[in-house]
């Protein structure tokens, strides 16, 4: 049961150490009390009295040395009872009660008999059970023949200090055993809750990585996927320029291929930096340098009307990886001829992106432009983690649009700066 084991009891070299100083100090104790005893009337004392005496206690330390020791050593250690735990505990009942029949005043070794009962009975009910049977020896020795306790009132005086004794063991057992409780269940707690911190630690890295992939793949899908489709777009380009014979535009095409290669080669080296992923100017910049190319790469009609605005990196990014993406979309899949990219702030005072095309409309490009895409879905993520919106479906005339807004308190106007024109 150990409930009387307090923390450091069972831990280093001697274990025991405590439990053998309090029954060395008591058998001690009883020993000089006994040996005043037999010194009262000033008479040499008879040898059956210095033996009921002294025998008592000796075999006390003898039981405890033999037996309760290594049934202690078990207990304090919460090992599985043996039957070694029932017969200490029988020796240590009897021989107190018959120390208490030979002195009364040995009904003291009480003391520490109700302890050793409560750390050696491993449950509550069997702790009671040896509690009361030392309760009864004592009340028996007390008596003892004719009436030894005659001073204290006989039978019902043992009977009333017996039971005094076993209440006030019972309290103190029942009260120990509430706190030993308390604090194994406290130390269940402690224990689940460093497993749970541990799990979420384990989690929380795990989320980590996983977000950490998925913003790599989406950098890649709106960077690397769409130069390198557009390489495959100018290849295709200097194939059949080589085909009809005319050289200049093959060598036009290849310088393409050239200058696309080499910014494709720089969005690597910043996707494994992770820093200025915008370039040099900022967002309006970028997006002017991203429809630049596709100008160049498709000869498609695209114009711009870009407010400058102020916001955060986080969100500059998230409006270039839009605008990459919407151009990619009318590119891939929507055949349009014209596409237009607004960048303004709303009446509201939201940032609003739009990319129109004037292509064949979300419906008739098929799943590749439907906003279940993966690069509309990442980006609708995004998008939606800091409070905005994604819209796609069809344009205000034919065509499609694609259109983010990013709410109010996400961004400011740039104080001094007037809406661009059409470049």
């Amino acid at each position: 049961m150990s409930q009387l084991e307090t923390p450091g009891i069972a831990s280093g070299r001697f274990p025991l150490r405590w439990w053998d100083a309090g029954v060395v100090v008591t058998l001690v104790a009883m020993a000089i009390v006994g040996g005043r005893e037999l010194q009262f009337d000033g008479a040499p004392a008879a040898p059956d009295r210095v033996a009921w005496t002294f025998a008592p206690l000796a075999a006390l330390a003898l039981w405890y040395l033999a037996v309760g020791r290594r049934v202690m050593l078990r207990a304090v250690r919460d090992l599985p009872a043996t039957a070694a735990d029932a017969l200490f505990l029988v020796g240590l009942v009897l021989l107190v009660g018959v120390a208490t029949f030979g002195v009364t005043s040995y009904a003291t070794l009480q003391t520490i008999g109700y302890p050793l009962v409560w750390t050696v009975a491993r449950r509550y009910r069997e702790a009671v059970a040896w509690s009361a049977a030392l309760a009864v020896a004592v009340c028996i020795g007390f008596v003892g023949p004719g009436d030894p306790f005659g001073r204290a009132g006989g039978f019902w005086g043992a009977f009333a200090v017996s039971a005094l004794s076993l209440v006030f063991a019972l309290v103190m057992g029942t009260w120990i055993t509430g706190i030993h409780a308390q604090g194994e269940r406290h130390r269940e707690l402690a224990e689940a809750l460093r497993r749970s911190q541990h799990e979420v630690a384990a989690l929380s890295e795990a989320a980590g990585a996983s977000a950490e992939r998925e913003r790599i793949s989406r950098d890649l899908h709106d960077t690397l996927t769409q130069t390198l489709t557009g390489l495959v777009m100018l290849s295709e380009q200097v194939d059949r320029a080589l085909a009809a014979g005319d050289a200049a535009a093959a060598r036009d095409r290849l310088e393409r291929v050239r200058s696309a290669a080499r910014e494709s080669l720089q969005e690597a080296r910043v996707l494994v930096a992770t820093t200025q992923p915008l370039g040099d100017g900022g967002l309006e910049a970028s997006i002017e340098r991203t429809v630049t190319r596709l100008r160049e790469d498709t000869e498609l009609r695209v114009t711009c009307e870009l407010e400058s605005l102020q916001l955060d990196r986080e969100r500059q990014v998230m409006l270039l990886r839009a605008t990459q993406e919407g151009l990619a979309n009318a590119r891939k899949h929507a055949q349009a001829t014209r596409i237009s990219v607004m960048l303004v702030r709303g009446d509201d005072g939201s940032v609003v992106l739009r990319v129109d095309d004037d292509g064949v409309g979300p419906q008739a490009a098929g799943g590749g432009a439907s906003a279940g895409g993966y690069g509309l879905s990442g980006l609708a993520d995004r998008i939606r983690g800091v409070g905005g919106e994604v819209r796609f479906g069809d344009g205000p005339g034919c065509g499609a649009r694609l259109e983010v807004r990013l709410p109010a308190t996400v961004a400011a106007a740039a104080p001094g700066h007037e809406r661009e024109g059409v470049r």
